[in-house]
């Protein structure tokens, strides 16, 4: 089976409502789904999903397709990477022809690190070496329960432990390096990368083990050691819980960003369920849009020190680029999420919310009190202020902040601006094609009982805008096809289609046939005056050498060619 009879497999099975809705918050309108766009800063419900007709589709961006283009696009993947990913969760078999290297790669690299999970499980609860682990869970009052829920483990003080396993099991070890679970000698041989280490599985938004976080068990550094970056773990696009939390962070409507496996275990444990962490790396636009599809209010729980308030300006112009403004929780000194919650309780920590500020507002509240009010001190301001501002893309967004800076420091907006590199987005959609060959290319798309009328027309021809015209070369290879039931490997052709898709068709209250009737007849007429002007140009070439008898041949083709006008 090929890729392209896999992908109408799929989305023959896939419900596009159920496959966005995991990651974005909808809800119905009418026929439609609607929701924030997961990829632009969307201020207000834009990104429309049409369960009939399967597709989706951005108004404000301009992003659409099917269930497969939406894969491709959130996931970062390629049409075969998507369709290979969707055919394993929905059990439709690919033939060993379809089924790519990479893909496989990607697949073993998977089953690997499951393999290592178990593997470090055992060891955590089943054996005398992971006794350590269990010490140390006990001491930071954590649950047999909430540490098998997130599949903790233990790697032993040993070089070979995993290597032996793996190699027992038949796995590939240079596979397993690849994977980040082992490291090779200069020899060629391999050693595992955790040892004396209590391990966190780090699933992806798919639930499935990309890489480890591994916490050393007494003295030794590093104090953590993570998986290094592979093909299939990538730390500024995975979040550590996620997977776990993301429906009850749906549910309640809000959720928690910490900085720590622990911090995110303490509070799970203590009930506090709506909580995801990043892996020991600053926000990333690609962690921002995991969070925005959630739909939540979002709340940043930093340290009352001077790396949480650092922290706090990095993470900004990334929530505000994505259309999140999230607000920010300093915990009293001396205090993280896993202290705070476990001497005050979960309603102590949830109370929290109540004082929290908005990010802008606390960053501009925290800087004035660190620098003077005088001239120097607000350029002082104004120079920490300024990497934030020029990282922001939207311009309205930008506006707006300006604005709060410039009443802040009492000067003008426009003096302001000029102190900063603008570097706002410029339209994502291209330039738009002429309405005329536009709505010819609409009509066979809602109509396509009409397309091969037409192509045999010579609709083709007068279709000069590239996109369209490769949507229309698609669309003349795929008849007989619906429209709606097209999986296209170019996502802007995709996007193209869906929008159209989902828009009005053109000529309404108009019947079909009478419009496909008068297009057949202006394509004849199109064709017919290029003929009269490519017979007219002929006639005056062959007077102009003398060929007298060729020009009155033409001349009576053009003259019964205008009569038939």
């Amino acid at each position: 089976m090929g890729l392209k009879e896999v992908a109408r497999r799929i989305k023959e099975v896939a419900n596009i409502v159920d496959i966005i809705g995991e990651h974005v918050s909808l809800k119905r309108s009418g026929r439609n789904y609607l929701g924030l766009c997961p990829f632009h800063a969307d201020k207000k419900p834009s990104f429309t999903v049409n369960e009939e007709r399967q597709i989706f589709h951005c108004f404000g961006c301009g992003v659409g397709g099917d269930v497969i283009a939406f894969y491709m696009k959130f996931h970062n993947l390629d049409f075969a990477e998507a369709v290979k990913e969707l055919a394993r969760r929905f059990d439709i078999p690919l033939s060993s022809s379809s089924d790519g290297e990479s893909s496989e790669r990607r697949r073993a690299l998977f089953e690997i690190n499951e393999k290592a999970k178990r593997f470090f499980e055992h060891l955590l609860w089943a054996s005398e070496v992971g006794k350590a682990g269990r010490e140390y869970l006990k001491q930071r009052g954590l649950s047999e329960k909430t540490a098998r829920l997130f599949g903790l483990g233990y790697a032993p003080d040993s070089y070979d432990s995993l290597v032996s396993h793996l190699r027992l099991s038949g796995v590939d070890l240079a596979l397993a390096e690849e994977a980040g679970l082992l490291v090779r000698r200069k020899d060629g041989s391999f050693y595992d990368r955790f040892r004396r280490r209590l391990l966190f599985p780090i699933k992806d938004s798919s639930g499935r083990v990309a890489g480890f976080g591994g916490r050393i068990i007494g003295e030794g550094e590093p104090k953590y050691l993570n998986t290094p970056e592979t093909p299939v773990y990538h730390k500024g696009s995975i979040l550590y819980g996620f997977f776990h939390t993301k429906a009850a962070i749906r549910e309640a409507g809000f959720g928690f960003v910490v900085e720590g496996y622990l911090d995110l275990l303490s509070l799970y444990e203590a009930g506090v369920r709506e909580s995801v962490a990043t892996l020991g790396t600053a926000l990333t636009p690609q962690h921002a849009r995991l969070l925005r599809g959630l739909g939540a209010e979002w709340f940043l729980v930093f340290d009352a020190d001077e790396a949480g308030f650092k922290a706090a300006m990095r993470a900004a112009p990334v929530f505000f680029n994505a259309g999140l403004f999230p607000r920010v929780i300093l915990l009293p000194e001396g205090h993280d999420p896993d202290s705070f919650v476990r001497e005050h309780g979960p309603r102590a920590f949830y109370a929290l919310k109540d004082s929290a500020e908005e990010i802008f507002d606390f960053m501009i509240r925290y800087l004035t009190g660190r620098f003077p009010q005088n001239l120097e001190g607000r350029l002082a301001l104004f120079q920490e202020l300024r990497p934030v501002l020029e990282a922001i893309k939207d311009p309205v967004l930008l506006e707006l902040k300006l604005g709060q800076v410039a009443e802040r420091l009492r000067i003008s907006e426009s003096a302001l601006r000029r102190g900063i590199k603008v570097s706002c987005e410029k339209p994502v959609c291209g330039k738009k094609a002429p309405s005329s060959e536009r709505a010819l290319v609409e009509f066979v798309i809602h109509f396509p009982e009409y397309l091969g009328d037409l192509l045999e027309a010579g609709l083709l021809e007068v279709i000069r805008d590239s996109r369209l015209r490769a949507l229309l070369e698609i669309l003349k290879a795929s008849q007989g096809v619906s429209p709606a039931d097209l999986s296209l490997e170019d996502l802007a052709l995709q996007s193209l289609l869906s929008e159209i898709l989902l828009s009005p068709p053109p000529f309404e209250g108009e019947p079909p046939e009478k419009v496909a009737a008068e297009i057949k007849n202006w394509l004849s007429n199109r064709k017919s005056q290029a003929r009269l002007e490519s017979l007219l140009e002929a006639i005056k070439e062959a007077e102009a050498s003398g060929r007298e008898e060729e020009a009155l041949r033409l001349l009576r083709e053009y003259q019964q060619l205008r009569c038939q006008l």
